[in-house]
């Protein structure tokens, strides 16, 4: 066999490079994302104020967690994460927002980056799959749960 093109935890290097690809974006994008939470966070108003304001902080501490999951991954495979903003910025979907203060407006952005991130983790379950990486799949798995369950969550809430 040769280990040549092999990594530490057994990957074809090529492939795992490629999935490496595709976790820093995801890095980049939930950085992002975890900077307008807490913008949310900070500026909402109105009635929706102690729902939302608790929410906002479950989401960007589940976020949090995420990213630090992703950066570990992207070592364990072999690369390095990416640390600085101006380079997350260069290469994120997702847009900053800010002073957004109405309901309406932050839930509808929460859900709008939540359905992206799912389509995203469905793009890494594949790399994943078609690498052997079964940590990314299992990765992409648990993110593409949980945020469909949000997404299902936010909708209800602002049915009123």
């Amino acid at each position: 066999m040769n280990t040549n093109n092999i990594n530490k935890v057994g990957l074809d290097i090529t492939a795992a490079n490629q999935v490496i690809a595709k976790l820093g974006e995801l890095l980049a994008n939930y950085q992002i994302f975890y900077t307008n939470l807490r913008g949310l966070h900070w500026n909402i108003k109105g009635d929706k104020f102690y729902d939302l304001h608790g929410i906002y902080e479950e989401y960007y501490n589940e976020i949090a967690e995420k990213i630090d999951e992703v950066a570990e991954r992207i070592v364990i495979l072999g690369g390095t994460p990416e640390n600085n903003f101006s380079e997350y910025l260069k290469i994120a979907e997702v847009k900053e927002i800010s002073h957004v203060f109405d309901w309406k407006t932050g839930i509808n952005h929460v859900v709008e980056t939540l359905q992206f991130f799912t389509g995203k983790l469905r793009e890494l379950h594949a790399a994943g799959i078609k690498s052997g990486d079964h940590g990314t799949v299992s990765l992409a798995n648990h993110g593409i749960k949980s945020f469909e369950k949000k997404i299902w969550m936010l909708g209800a809430y602002s049915q009123e």
